[in-house]
């Protein structure tokens, strides 16, 4: 049997393959086989046939260059493969953490869920979620969820249960059994997530690393969820071999919310050219702290910050903002030079002080906090308000980026990467982490962050496996 072509790679012992070229025996080209045996001396492979309705398999020496790997039985045998190598020895019960619809915010509103993990169908992964950040941002995703505009952000993982839901939480999570041909088990992901055990999840696609250091990301599939909020179905993949690998956990506590803040400061610059004053309140809050991290970076002249009277103390500590005030102080805040109003607070009242105070000096006013606030500040007039008032949209801002980033060159992302790990060493030093394990001990985090009783001076990363934070400091247990 002579061959005609060249030699084709990537065949092995148990390959499926297709004969091609024979011109001794032209009646098997285009047979399907299996390799099961080889490569001899004579730089020959055993194929067997499949046996015709009356007679045996039939064996055939073969020379690579006869052989074409058969791709569609090939992925067909990997996913048979790695089904076999991620069966359950024993079943997997999940805990999750669940909102009760109709009952608001308050702890009273959260419980948790006891199931099993049902099987994996063709696509979908099961993600074990190892840990995740929960602050004021998880607590805003949740107030959002109200509102008639965002009302996905309790879809992004809904809760078979009637009557419940669920937010997400942006933390780190391990490919535990996968039925996906190009997610392999194991693969760490970084990405919001459920505040649970386990999620089986649909992957809907894969995106490759990109040429300026990008991650490769796997696309998940949430229903119903708008376009424009599609980037919350994406999981970068983690790179374990990276050299802030260290900064794990601070990164589920400060990626999201110093991407926002850096997404603000771009914004100001825009809108607002070389302006030389920001006033910030809710100074306190990691986002706040962030922005005016970003500001300080590009020498902003007059960064002020606004904050309650027990946060006085910690504000001033961070040594981010040139001046601190309490809000009974807003009579004392400089306004001799034109200024900016970061509104994390929304609060008509400190607005309407704000603007008396600083007069025509307002120049622009830009709200960031949650929708179910915005919506009612934004039908406020005040009386003798000149300023330029912007709700803040994230992901328009996104949108923006990248459509820049397609016409022109730039190194925004590449500063965003590098300085937010400056602003995770910089937290460090006023900030510290606490570790959160069990239902029990998450929601008495939970119920002091609504009621606003959780120190400033604390992060709070969180998991619902057993010993899963066992040896670190700072650990509170159920």
């Amino acid at each position: 049997m002579e061959a005609e072509g060249t030699e084709a790679p990537g065949i092995f012992k148990g390959a499926p393959v297709i004969v091609r070229g024979l011109r001794s025996a032209p009646e098997h080209n285009g047979a399907r086989g299996t390799v099961t045996s080889g490569l001899w001396d004579n730089g020959r492979y055993e194929v067997t046939l499949p046996r015709e309705p009356a007679g045996e398999p039939r064996v055939l020496a073969l020379k690579p260059a006869n052989l074409e790997l058969d791709t569609e039985a090939l992925q067909e045998y990997v996913l048979r493969k790695r089904a076999e190598a991620s069966s359950r020895g024993s079943a997997l019960e999940d805990v999750a953490l669940v909102w009760a619809k109709g009952k608001g915010l308050s702890s009273k509103a959260v419980s948790s869920r006891k199931a099993e993990v049902r099987g994996l169908q063709q696509g979908e992964v099961l993600l074990r979620v190892d840990k995740f950040a929960f602050g004021h941002m998880a607590m805003g995703y949740l107030m959002k969820g109200f509102t008639r505009s965002f009302g996905a952000y309790h879809n992004f993982y809904r809760h078979p249960e009637d009557g419940l839901y669920r937010s997400g939480c942006w933390g780190f999570a391990t490919v535990l059994e996968s039925r996906h041909p190009k997610v392999a088990v194991g693969t760490r992901l970084y990405g919001l997530l459920p505040p649970c055990r386990f999620q089986v999840m649909p992957v809907g696609g894969i995106i490759p690393p990109g040429k300026n250091g990008e991650p490769a990301v796997v696309e998940v599939t949430m229903e119903g969820l708008p376009y424009n909020m599609s980037r919350f179905q994406e999981l970068q993949v983690v790179d374990s071999c990276a050299s802030d690998a260290h900064l794990e956990d601070w990164k589920a506590v400060t990626k999201e919310l110093y991407t926002m803040a850096f997404y603000m400061d771009e914004q100001l610059l825009v809108d607002t050219g070389m302006i030389n004053s920001v006033l910030i309140s809710c100074a306190s809050s990691k986002t706040a702290l962030a922005l005016a991290y970003c500001l300080r970076m590009r020498d902003m002249r007059l960064v002020v910050g606004l904050t309650s009277q027990e946060h006085l103390g910690f504000v001033r500590s961070t040594d981010l903002f040139h001046e601190v005030y309490a809000y009974e102080e807003v009579a004392s805040v400089p306004n001799s030079s034109t200024t900016v109003y970061m509104d994390f607070r929304c609060d008509g009242q400190l607005r309407r002080d704000i603007c008396q105070r600083m007069g025509t000096n307002l120049m622009y006013a830009m709200v960031v906090g949650p929708a179910v606030f915005q919506r009612k500040l934004k039908d406020q007039l005040f009386e003798g308000q000149k300023s330029r008032e912007v709700l803040f949209d994230e992901s328009s801002w996104r949108a923006r980026r990248k459509m820049v980033a397609e016409v022109t060159k730039t190194d925004r992302n590449e500063r965003l990467r590098y300085s937010q790990t400056a602003f995770i060493e910089r937290l460090q030093r006023f900030v510290r982490l606490r570790y959160v394990s069990g239902v029990g001990a998450l929601v008495k985090i939970y119920d002091a962050l609504y009621n606003n009783e959780a120190s400033p001076a604390d992060a709070y990363v969180c998991t619902l496996h057993e010993g899963e934070f066992e040896g670190e400091e700072e650990l509170w247990n159920e």
